[in-house]
């Protein structure tokens, strides 16, 4: 998925991050050190951004570049990713904050300057203050903390609010892109590659919420696909029952949707790695789907009989509508 290249330009931003916050502020630095392995699971950051199930965002910027040329600037992409690790590091920090089950987090908000600082100023090196791209950036950067906010206080979740909500807590990857545009004088690709970033972000954050749906239900964490749980189990029946008779179909349904607006909108794009890409996590997702088939049916079967019978049809009008 990843290209020796880019591999290295990623590795060489994280090295960058670490030795920026060493000379500029070491103590900050320690105590980052183990909430940024605890992150990538690995002593090593960017494991975690190269996980193959991670949103793509250092991926898109290399790829939107390659559309144009075989050989993508090793300078302006390593200082995207650097940028775009330090934003992904901000808004990390701010949503485990938010969402109630932040460990060490509290401890760790004055990082929030360096992060932020170190996102920014990396394009204060191609773009002059009065440049078009300033107002993108703060379009989209101010787009992403309501994103933020307004789903964190969503108590239930519906189609409409997910698709303008939810999904769109990924809008940020958009600026990188839009930085490529501007640089490479192609701002007529601003708006194709922000709408497959939109619809990206959508089939993304499902998901995430299909695979997640058991911590998201112990945390009482608010997703659409619980949500949707809630509207169209049976009376009495718990959410596992749902998920595993209808539930789990329901959401592999939303997402070949959605994936087949990505596989669309590529034609017009001309990336052969998005066409790559989606056929790759197209192909995860199927023996996901065969991995777990099984013990979902075995599940239904378990629910149903402790369950009994589904209600009459009258009391289910209205619940299992789309």
């Amino acid at each position: 998925m990843y290209d020796p290249s880019l591999s290295r330009l990623i590795t060489a931003a994280v090295l960058r991050l670490q030795t920026d916050l060493a000379r500029t502020a070491p103590f900050l630095g320690q105590q980052l050190s183990g909430w940024i392995r605890q992150i990538a699971g690995s002593r090593e950051p960017e494991d975690y951004f190269k996980h193959p199930l991670a949103f793509p965002a250092l991926l898109l910027p290399w790829w939107l570049e390659k559309s144009w040329t075989d050989t993508p600037d090793p300078l302006l992409q390593t200082d995207l990713a650097y940028s775009t690790i330090n934003g992904y590091y901000y808004i990390r920090l701010i949503d485990n904050l938010m969402d109630g089950h932040a460990t060490v987090e509290t401890g760790l908000l004055p990082a929030l300057s360096f992060f932020h600082t170190r996102f920014q100023f990396v394009y204060q090196n191609y773009f002059q203050a009065g440049h078009p791209f300033w107002d993108y950036f703060q379009t989209i950067w101010f787009q992403s903390a309501e994103a933020a906010l307004k789903d964190a206080s969503l108590t239930r979740i519906d189609a409409a609010q997910f698709e303008k909500i939810a999904a769109r807590k990924v809008c940020a990857a958009k600026i990188p892109l839009a930085a490529i545009c501007y640089r490479s004088s192609r701002t007529d690709l601003i708006e194709p590659w922000s709408q497959f970033v939109d619809v990206l972000g959508c089939w993304h954050q499902m998901l995430n919420d299909l695979l997640g749906w058991h911590r998201d239900l112990s945390r009482q964490t608010a997703t659409y696909f619980l949500s949707e749980a809630e509207r169209r189990r049976w009376p009495n029946e718990p959410v596992a029952g749902w998920v595993a008779r209808e539930g789990f179909g329901w959401a592999l349904a939303r997402l070949e949707s959605w994936m087949t607006a990505l596989q669309q909108a590529t034609l017009e794009l001309g990336s052969p790695d998005l066409v790559n890409y989606l056929e790759l996590r197209q192909a995860m997702l199927l023996k996901q789907q065969s991995d777990v088939s099984q013990g979902l049916q075995h599940l239904a079967a378990i629910v149903a009989s402790a369950v009994g019978s589904p209600p009459a049809a009258e009391s289910l009008e209205g619940q299992n509508a789309p």
